[in-house]
């Protein structure tokens, strides 16, 4: 096993030297561009490329994805040890890093698609890795979640062929309101915004290793740098309605993971309140900031999901955070790292994550951003330093009731892959707020005017709910317990409402029309004999070469008097 995990793990960090190199010698961390594109316009009947792109933004996320990825390969032969089947978890999770990167460096739609639709199927097959009824609901919900983001981008293919051209640079082709909302509700779908937000927390049967990869830099990040990407397309409209959306996506996750008790659902719904904070800076117009954020929340997510694994394996796999405690005597490395990257994620001085959202609060200050939207996301910020401190609470106090004993000596895996991540995350915000100095002209607020509205806005939200618990105790307990760990009851909505609804009237309509009129009646009442006729003489014609002539002949002259 342990040759398998240094093999795996060995070739992400040569990849990612490599890359780096590449980086340096291109020169594109000075703002130059490298694109190799392989034409087939000659073997198509219209403008059809693949084309590479490495700029700052691609190199920069294919070695976050590389080096995460090396970290979680580590962390997977401590995490998984008992595993029968190792090998095949390591192949599927390179296949899931390989479509990932597809997506990243070939950001046209045909290149793109491959990478968006690998990650799809690769993300159910992880989920369902376990092989149980949980395992199997959770993948089917994130299964057709996704499938309808597929569709949207098999739309928008659909409606850049109309035009004769797949290229990403064709802008001013199919710039209208359908490109934009298309690319744009695909984008909602694999990053979870809402309503498509039930899946990513259900996503957490996978092992631990995966749900590391997944809300750190591959799949929920995927929708966000899509969106970065063809940020063009998008409209007034198109960012108003994603505006609205990232804002109530956030309101959300960080009021559920005030409530939520398992632990890996309280660090999945931090990551998605971070991804709506992501999208509500594309939505302002701050592709750059986003993109900054995106980076230094892979880093300190991906360490923190580690420490999770760490004290969730050694307490015998138990999940409940009222069952957890006492980490900070007895697994004190996992207790530091974990109460640094908690302090990350909050904004607290000084740390990467205090840059970035700084920076967010100064783009939401300085553009034509409304005073609704500042509220609601200083309200967001302060529901993240609630749910960060309750979560530090849970792990650190000792309540006697978990299993997990005094380990002096942690695995080496386990302890390899937290010193790297520790590292990897601390270079990473030293590489970014370097180059946002090139890249953006930065303007700090000042931190009294900030700090003084978080402080009065976490006091009145303290306040209301002390109000509420003393006037309506029973009430408001009982019905806030459901409402919050429901997700505003969106699981269940998506999960009994939509899924069992639309599955069964597509069962019905398939025994009712399509296997019973259609084709008791049309296919056998002279539609089966009229098709197999024309394909008949269809294929007779094309066995000879006049037969082929005539046949792109007259496409060719469809196509003429057609356009």
């Amino acid at each position: 096993m342990s040759v398998s995990v240094g093999a795996v793990a060995l070739s992400y960090f040569f990849f990612f030297l490599f890359f780096f190199f590449l980086m340096l010698v291109s020169g594109v961390l000075k703002g130059s561009v490298l694109v190799l594109e392989w034409e087939m316009s000659e073997k198509f009947f219209m403008e059809m490329g693949f084309c590479m792109v490495l700029d700052w933004v691609a190199c920069m996320f294919v070695l976050s994805v590389l080096f995460i990825s090396g970290c979680v390969s580590i962390f997977s032969g401590f995490y998984l040890s008992h595993e029968n089947f190792l090998k095949r978890f390591f192949f599927l999770v390179q296949l899931f890093v390989l479509s990932m990167i597809l997506l990243i460096l070939f950001p046209n739609y045909l290149g793109l698609m491959v990478g968006w639709d690998g990650l799809g199927v690769v993300s159910f097959l992880l989920v369902v890795y376990y092989l149980s009824s949980n395992s199997l609901s959770a993948g089917m919900i994130t299964a057709l979640s996704n499938r309808i983001g597929d569709v949207c981008f098999l739309l928008v293919i659909g409606l850049m062929s109309s035009m004769l051209s797949y290229s990403m640079w064709g802008v001013l082709l199919m710039s209208g309101f359908f490109m934009g909302f298309l690319m744009m509700l695909g984008s909602m779908t694999k990053s979870a915004q809402v309503p498509f937000s039930a899946w990513l927390p259900e996503a957490m049967a996978a092992p631990t290793p995966v749900s590391t990869l997944v809300h750190s830099s591959t799949l929920v990040t995927a929708g966000v740098y899509v969106v970065i990407r063809f940020s063009e397309y998008l409209g007034e409209l198109e960012k108003y309605l994603l505006m609205v959306f990232s804002m109530v996506t956030m309101f959300l996750a960080g009021s559920s993971a005030c409530a939520e008790v398992d632990m890996k659902k309280v660090v999945a719904l931090s990551t998605l309140s971070q991804v709506g904070m992501m999208m509500f800076v594309i939505s302002v117009g701050a592709n750059t900031i986003a993109f900054f954020h995106l980076l230094v929340h892979a880093f300190f997510k991906a360490l923190m999901f580690m420490c999770v694994g760490g004290v969730i394996f050694y307490s015998g796999s138990c999940q409940d955070a009222r069952l957890l405690g006492g980490a900070w005597f007895k697994l004190p490395l996992t207790s530091v790292l974990f109460l640094f990257s908690n302090l990350s994620l909050m904004g607290f001085p000084f740390f990467s994550g205090f840059y970035s959202k700084e920076l967010i609060v100064g783009v939401c200050l300085s553009s034509n951003c409304g005073f609704l939207s500042f509220i609601l996301l200083v309200v967001c910020l302060a529901l993240t330093a609630c749910y960060s401190i309750r979560s530090i609470g849970l792990v650190f106090q000792d309540m006697g009731l978990s299993s997990l004993s005094f380990y002096s000596m942690e695995n080496s895996y386990y302890l390899l892959s937290l010193l790297l991540m520790m590292n990897g995350a601390v270079m990473m915000s030293i590489v970014m707020q370097s180059l946002i100095k090139e890249f953006l002209a930065v303007s700090f607020i000042k931190g009294s005017l900030f700090y003084s509205l978080l402080i009065m806005v976490v006091v009145f939200l303290f306040n209301l709910v002390l109000f509420f618990t003393v006037s309506m105790k029973t009430m408001f307990l009982g019905f806030s317990k459901d409402f919050f760990s429901s997700m505003w009851f969106l699981s269940l909505i998506s999960g009994n409402l939509i899924s069992v609804g639309v599955l069964t009237t597509i069962s019905k309509y398939i025994n009712y029309v399509e296997m019973g009129w259609i084709r008791t009646y049309l296919w056998q009442s002279g539609v089966k004999n009229m098709f197999m006729g024309m394909s008949n003489k269809v294929l007779k014609i094309n066995f000879n070469m006049v037969g082929l002539v005539m046949f792109y002949s007259f496409c060719f002259l469809v196509m003429v008097f057609w356009w």
